[in-house]
């Protein structure tokens, strides 16, 4: 372990903020006022000299781009199909805004694994077709009866087949046939190729051999790895083995007794991405407690992974819509991380959810 995030000393603000309508809770609970949080960085100004997303401010510098992170929606899915919709529509909206590239769900998009809640998922996340490229990793909550996870059974692929997504220019291919669990994509960011891995909840051996190959494919091609729960809310990764006292653990549901079993943060860690340099983030989401962690490690040929937690599910509103916006300067090698909700057009500007990371050289 190289550091945690409570180990880190606030990081200057990345992300803009400006407001009409005065200091909202969320930057009251930060002590940062929109109008200082605008100012810390570019003058308070954006790129090309406006205001954009009605009343934030886009601190994209030229050739900067954005990946998008949403986390745990299940709550949306269940009670607030509306906060799950805005999240969305708004990525579609501002995709050109903020150059979104690529969008990624870490999981639990539904909470019972019910028809009605995938019907939510389905409006919501459809808005991004043909918009912006996007994976989908399930979490517990979207497999098995009443979203159990005693079983892998899931509606996901009935709602999101591989059929709808294999003739994608950008779409690489899944472990499974006709299954949407475990896929992979590359995109083309402003700065490289990127590859994105996501792995379902509690991924099985094999499916940990088949993201082997698909890096080795790869060889070199920077990496995002997507999965459901890998990180602890105590910047920790969730190792059942040496940590029996980490609630939620993937070995605690059905699926770890099925053929194939279940592997934790601290296995993928060992198997994947120890292995390789190229994987330069894994994000994933399903930890309750406070939702947030932070980790980064070193790897087996000296590379740095970082490693990030976010779920807001424990939030008003089931989260209230907030999401992560990581972007990429123009070398591809700093990020800026975010936490905004198109919802409420609030920003989480304290030093767990706004910060910065600087990935390996090229």
């Amino acid at each position: 372990m190289l550091s945690g995030r409570r180990a880190r000393a606030p990081l200057v603000a990345a992300i803009l903020v400006a407001t009409a309508c005065g200091t909202s809770p969320a930057h009251r609970d930060a002590g940062v006022s929109p109008t200082d949080a605008a100012l810390a960085l570019d003058g308070g100004a954006s790129s090309d000299g406006g205001a954009v997303d009605g009343g934030t401010i886009a601190p994209l510098e030229p050739g900067a781009w954005t990946i998008v992170v949403l986390p745990d929606t299940q709550i949306l899915a269940r009670s607030h199909a509306e906060i799950f919709e805005a999240q969305t529509a708004w990525i579609a909206e501002r995709r050109d805004a903020w150059r979104i590239a690529f969008v990624t769900h870490v999981g639990d998009i539904v909470d019972d694994n019910g028809a009605d809640q995938w019907d939510v998922a389905f409006r919501a996340i459809r808005t991004l077709d043909d918009e912006v490229p996007y994976v989908l990793a399930p979490g517990n909550h979207d497999l098995g009866p009443g979203g159990s996870a005693a079983d892998r059974a899931t509606l996901m692929n009935a709602y999101f087949p591989v059929s709808d997504y294999e003739t994608q220019s950008w779409f690489g291919g899944v472990f499974e046939t006709d299954r949407i669990e475990n896929s992979y994509a590359v995109f083309d960011a402003p700065s490289e190729p990127w590859l994105v891995i996501a792995l379902e909840f509690g991924p099985r051996d094999a499916v940990l051999a088949w993201a082997r190959e698909v890096l080795e494919r790869h060889d070199g091609m920077r990496t995002l790895l997507v999965t459901h729960a890998y990180l602890y809310s105590d910047d920790t990764r969730y190792d059942f083995a040496a940590r029996p006292d980490q609630l939620w653990s993937p070995y605690s549901y059905g699926v770890a007794s099925l053929p194939g079993g279940v592997n934790d943060g601290e296995e993928m860690f060992q198997a994947i991405v120890r292995d390789f340099d190229q994987v330069e983030l894994v994000v994933s989401g399903h930890v309750l407690n406070d939702g947030l962690g932070r980790l980064t490690s070193e790897q087996r040929d000296g590379g740095l992974v970082h490693q990030i937690l976010a779920n807001y599910q424990e939030r008003e509103l089931g989260g209230a819509g907030f999401l992560r916006l990581m972007t990429f300067d123009e070398t591809g090698s700093r990020v800026r991380v975010g936490t905004y909700s198109p919802y409420l057009d609030e920003w989480l500007t304290d030093a767990d959810n706004q910060f910065e990371l600087t990935l390996d050289p090229r």
